[in-house]
């Protein structure tokens, strides 16, 4: 088990995303973002060059190994949300993304001593290099240790 003290600022993890089928995207958007970008491939074709998933699959696709390789291992108390958040480039078919997680800050509370909060920035890249989705994440987690430092 990771704990909060087990992070320090400018640690990185490498990670990587499956990549999502036109099929994937389509049955993800008509549940979930039925927006012709998603669901239309001669509509979104005509103006992103391809179908292009929901910016709200994107976010999924990339926390899913970041969840099941790194985070299922953690102390996690909960989220805490996402501070900006930006889909900067849309995902395409058949596009695996290359994923990093930087630790930017770990603090212990001053008013709970058996916790802390873990943050971090997320980015995810397609295959051309280009950053499609970055994201601040705020994370309680567990400490090690119930001092106060």
């Amino acid at each position: 088990m990771k704990y909060l003290e087990d992070f320090a600022p400018g640690q990185v993890f490498h990670f990587r995303s499956a990549p999502m089928s036109a099929q994937s995207i389509k049955a993800f958007a008509q549940e979930w973002d039925p927006q012709r970008l998603h669901t239309d491939e001669d509509y979104a074709t005509a103006i992103h060059g391809s179908l292009i998933a929901s910016g709200f699959q994107t976010v999924l696709e990339v926390f899913k190994p970041v969840v099941t390789d790194l985070m299922t291992g953690m102390a996690n108390i909960g989220g805490m949300g996402f501070d900006n958040l930006r889909w900067l480039l849309p995902v395409r078919p058949d596009e695996p993304l290359d994923i990093e997680m930087t630790i930017n800050s770990v603090t212990p509370s001053k008013s709970k001593p058996d916790r802390g909060v873990l943050h971090y920035t997320l980015s995810a890249r397609n295959p051309k290099g280009e950053v499609v989705l970055s994201a601040d994440v705020p994370l309680m987690m567990k400490r090690k240790r119930n001092d106060t430092d």
